[in-house]
């Protein structure tokens, strides 16, 4: 069974929002608060050697540069330090329409059937993120903060598509002007892992585009309102 088929986007999507609904049934017994955030942004990067099995290298591929949106939700812990809410750890997804576009590398003419140009691609992330604010005495309102996260990414098309690991890091900022409601603005650097063997990525219009392995670089900026319970 391919990869693509046995981690489907919607038993990703319903498996995260059932995370989600745990997180808001336990939050009162383990965690300080629960916040919630609604993320808009941009997602740019991402380039791969694209080749058919057996054969040398013929294409690369580039994702596009587009929006994103998405939801992350998540606990904060008591701190050893005597932090009282400064960790933080979340569950989020995001959802990038973009579009995968092919270039011709090679000289002359090949078998390989991918039909250069840009197939329009769709790219979730299912990721856990934990991250760490820090007080600032001069401006309490004001929270710097870093950010590890680890998860999966599918990337799916017309006819097909493909799941693989990704992780990541990050920082940005959070202001709370009030005690249930502030501002996130975040930038991070979010790879994917490609297998080293010749491998499915997406079909559409009935060719199968293979690459080899690597990291899929990709980075983002997000920024939304948080509202905390």
């Amino acid at each position: 069974m391919r990869l693509a088929e046995a981690f489907s986007s919607k038993g990703i999507g319903t498996s995260w929002w059932t995370l989600v609904a745990v997180l808001v049934l336990l939050a009162p017994a383990y965690g300080q608060h629960f916040d919630i955030t609604p993320l808009f942004g941009l997602r740019t990067g991402g380039s791969m050697t694209v080749q058919q099995e057996g054969q040398p290298p013929q294409a690369q591929a580039h994702l596009g540069e587009s929006a994103i949106f998405g939801v992350a939700a998540g606990f904060r812990f008591f701190g050893e330090d005597g932090c009282e809410d400064c960790s933080v750890i979340e569950f989020r997804w995001t959802r990038q329409n973009t579009d995968l576009a092919l270039k011709d590398t090679t000289p002359v003419a090949t078998p390989f059937s991918i039909p250069f140009g840009k197939t329009s691609v769709n790219f979730d992330h299912y990721l856990a993120d934990f991250s760490y604010e820090f007080k600032l005495e001069q401006a309490s309102t004001v929270r710097p903060f870093v950010m590890a996260s680890m998860g999966v990414a599918h990337m799916s098309a017309a006819a097909s598509g493909s799941t693989r690991f990704v992780f990541g890091i990050g920082g940005g900022v959070k202001i709370f002007p009030a005690r249930h409601w502030g501002i996130r603005l975040q930038a991070e650097y979010l790879p994917t892992v490609l297998h080293a063997e010749v491998q499915r990525l997406v079909c559409s219009g009935g060719c199968i585009i293979a690459l080899g392995g690597g990291l899929l670089n990709q980075f983002g900026f997000t920024a939304g309102p948080v509202f905390r319970f």
